[in-house]
């Protein structure tokens, strides 16, 4: 993977009609395997720096003749940036329309669809960050908080799950 062209992976990316789709289809799995098998954090975000990747992948959930599959694979590229970093958020939220075309895609979705359930999956990982609550493991006293956008977003989440039966802090 070392050998892929960040500037022939963005521009495939950015392609999106009839057989063009093919080569934006391979360029979104040559960035999941990218960010997937890197051991370089920085060296990653440097050869496909978030600040330009990521407002290309939400651009593809706005074309709303998108196949499943390639949103799908889009989706994930998309959680593997987040899962590297949190801060890959804000890029997406600015990026105008993109939580509302990925909040649609769910709307339609086909659980019976194997590739329509999986880009469902992804979505909701994407989507999930200010949604998510709090969870704990009281045998190794572990609470984990999700990067909240706000604080009183986090003061919430954490007073709802207090609430909840069986989250416990001791």
């Amino acid at each position: 993977m070392a050998d892929v062209d960040p500037d022939t992976l963005l521009e495939w990316l950015q392609m999106g009609q009839g057989d063009e789709r093919d080569m934006q289809l391979i360029a979104l799995e040559q960035l999941c395997m990218l960010l997937l098998m890197s051991d370089n954090v920085d060296r990653c975000f440097e050869t496909c720096p978030p600040r330009t990747f990521l407002p290309a992948l939400c651009k593809i959930f706005l074309d709303e003749s998108a196949p499943d599959n390639v949103l799908e694979v889009t989706a994930r590229a998309i959680t593997y940036y987040l899962d590297v970093s949190a801060e890959c958020t804000r890029r997406i939220v600015g990026v105008d329309g993109a939580i509302k075309a990925l909040c649609n895609r769910l709307v339609v979705v086909e659980l019976n669809n194997r590739t329509s359930r999986d880009l469902a999956e992804q979505c909701v990982k994407v989507d999930a960050t200010d949604a998510s609550y709090p969870s704990v493991n009281t045998c190794v006293h572990y609470l984990k908080l999700p990067e909240y956008s706000s604080e009183q977003i986090m003061r919430e989440r954490l007073l709802a799950a207090t609430m909840e039966k069986g989250f416990h802090l001791n």
